[in-house]
């Protein structure tokens, strides 16, 4: 299905599902981007993929990002069987809105397309509880939650130091104290969000093969073989050559040519 994008002058205001096409549609911020967006929808249903991910990787480069988009683009290079690229903008797609669930249908379904079978190691309890509680929402709902809960919290406090009534400041010292504990845990998931979403050392393979090095060196020994598709972990960079540890634990060097940065 597709998101098929009309623009206002500042910001995204709604997405309206168009279920008689193939990808999504939404509003942008520069109303000239509509004929983009036509066009590209347009090239799209009439099986036009490389016309679409031109005016796509166009709209990009105006500056304008939304999870409609990156989800486009993943669609589109799927029906170009480029399984690198689609997972890149579904991923992409997901730093923006974790919990589309049409995105991770399709990221799924992308993944099953790839020809590393990797084993992912078991993340310890909470940190894999934390990450599922960090995207419930997206780090713009979490800083909406955080500025009413700031609201009502300030609000409680100045009721505390206004009453006269022993019973009144009782009750607000412990609706305060509640109200703080909920703010905290507000602003400590915005921040992680956060993180999430601008974190910049993350990447996907888009080269139909790479091999791994034991050192960032060409001459240096063949450690394994990822062919696109797979996503990384970059943990260290030295001139062209970045250090990346896969989802097994596997790790090593590769020039950095045949992988592209989610953020």
């Amino acid at each position: 299905m597709i998101f098929n994008f009309q623009f206002s002058i500042r910001t995204a205001l709604f997405a309206l599902l168009l279920t008689a096409s193939s990808n999504v549609s939404a509003i942008s911020t520069i109303s000239l981007k509509e004929k983009d967006m036509a066009a590209a929808n347009q090239a799209y249903d009439n099986g036009d993929y490389e016309s679409a991910v031109q005016i796509y990787n166009q709209i990009l480069s105006s500056g304008f990002d939304s999870w409609q988009l990156y989800y486009n683009l993943g669609n589109t290079y799927y029906r170009l069987d480029s399984i690198g690229k689609s997972i890149l903008n579904y991923e992409r797609a997901l730093r923006l809105a974790p919990n589309k669930q049409i995105v991770k249908d399709n990221l799924e379904l992308a993944r099953s397309k790839t020809i590393d079978n990797i084993e992912e190691l078991p993340r310890m309890f909470l940190l894999q509880w934390a990450h599922s509680i960090v995207r419930i929402t997206t780090t713009r709902g979490w800083r909406i939650l955080l500025l009413i809960a700031l609201t009502f919290t300030a609000a409680a406090a100045c009721i505390f130091f206004i009453a006269k009534e022993y019973r009144t400041r009782r009750t607000m010292f412990v609706t305060f104290a509640a109200l703080l504990l909920i703010t905290v845990f507000f602003a400590l998931n915005a921040a992680f969000s956060t993180k999430l979403v601008t974190n910049n050392n993350e990447a996907v393979v888009v080269s139909p093969m790479v091999i791994v090095k034991g050192a960032p060196d060409v001459k240096s020994v063949d450690k394994f073989i990822l062919h696109e598709g797979t996503l990384m972990t970059i943990t260290d960079q030295q001139d062209e050559w970045w250090q990346i540890t896969i989802a097994d634990g596997k790790s090593g060097w590769i020039n950095n040519g045949a992988e592209k940065l989610i953020n």
